[in-house]
């Protein structure tokens, strides 16, 4: 999280970040892919099941009885977020779904993040949901800028040409500030293994189950923590689209704030491409650090901590 928010990496002196150009959702779709989630089978189950594309590890164990879902390596605990009977009915509903097609298929379109808003069921908090999102995006899409210095794949070729190898896009793709919001129903039963994903982007989100969330989701299928009922206002919409839409300060995904959805997506068109080299994290003095230094960077450490805590209480207000 301190290098997904641009200040935070600046408190430390002692490390020079070297930040691209291309925006965050750009950078994620081109370069990150999805971690997978794992998926348990059967041991006596005959059947070859195809991924289709799927970010998922299939794992066969003695004492299943059925498809377990679980969460990527290192995400969370170790318990089934979804289950269903070993047949080939939940197998394609485990891979996929009408609104995770639509999601990919905008993503694949340029857009900058689909805003996921999973409904409470509650018919005024949801329509007073859906009013205040799409309202702070129409002006965020107004209001926002791109970062300036990125470099399309045409304008390699172009005399004069100016631009370090991380700025360069892969691929042809429009790069545009775009919005659009995707209802999820809170019951639909082709949707319940993307409910259960959503549910576990953080570890108690089960008990805000009464309450409309609202998940940024971009590059690959990765979902942003939610805003939770009162929380999906403005300034909080704000705060994670000027995030999305700028400079890539962290290349590292895992640095990176959200969790990779499950998708059976061909990201073939965006992932063709040679890859720039890596920004580094470069130290700027030498390795040898004083005592004193040592404790000036866990007192600031601490500062940022808990800041961030505030801002995720700030986000439930």
């Amino acid at each position: 999280m301190l290098c997904a928010v641009g200040g935070f990496a600046a408190l430390f002196g002692g490390v020079a970040l070297q930040a691209c150009q291309v925006p965050v959702f750009r950078y994620a779709l081109e370069n990150w892919s999805p971690a997978p989630w794992r998926v348990r089978l059967p041991a006596t189950e005959p059947a070859v099941r195809e991924a289709a594309g799927a970010n998922v590890e299939i794992e066969r164990v003695t004492g299943v009885a059925g498809i377990e879902l679980r969460l990527p390596e290192g995400e969370g605990e170790e318990v089934p977020v979804w289950t269903g009977a070993a047949d080939s009915s939940h197998w394609r509903q485990l891979l996929d779904s009408p609104a995770r097609r639509e999601l990919t298929r905008r993503l694949l379109a340029g857009e900058s993040a689909v805003w996921l808003l999973l409904e409470s069921g509650d018919t005024t908090k949801d329509a007073a949901a859906v009013a205040a999102l799409e309202q702070a995006l129409q002006a965020a899409q107004t209001e926002l800028k791109l970062p300036e210095g990125v470099v399309t794949p045409a304008q390699l070729n172009e005399p004069g040409h100016k631009g370090a190898p991380a700025d360069v896009l892969h691929s042809d793709l429009p790069l545009r500030l775009a919005f659009s919001v995707l209802r999820l129903a809170h019951d639909d039963p082709a949707e319940a293994v993307l409910r259960a994903m959503l549910l576990k982007v953080e570890p108690d989100l089960a008990e805000h189950a009464g309450e409309p969330m609202v998940f940024a989701v971009f590059g690959r299928g990765r979902a942003l923590e939610p805003l939770i009922g009162r929380g999906i206002h403005a300034d909080n919409i704000r705060e994670a689209a000027s995030y999305l839409c700028g400079a890539c300060s962290c290349e590292i995904k895992e640095q990176n704030p959200g969790m990779d959805l499950l998708l059976a997506a061909d990201w073939a068109p965006v992932d063709q491409a040679p890859k720039p080299e890596p920004v580094r994290m470069e130290p700027k003095v030498s390795q040898k650090i004083t005592a004193q230094e040592r404790a000036r960077r866990a007192a600031l450490l601490a500062a940022v901590v808990l800041l961030a805590a505030g801002l995720a209480w700030m986000r439930r207000k």
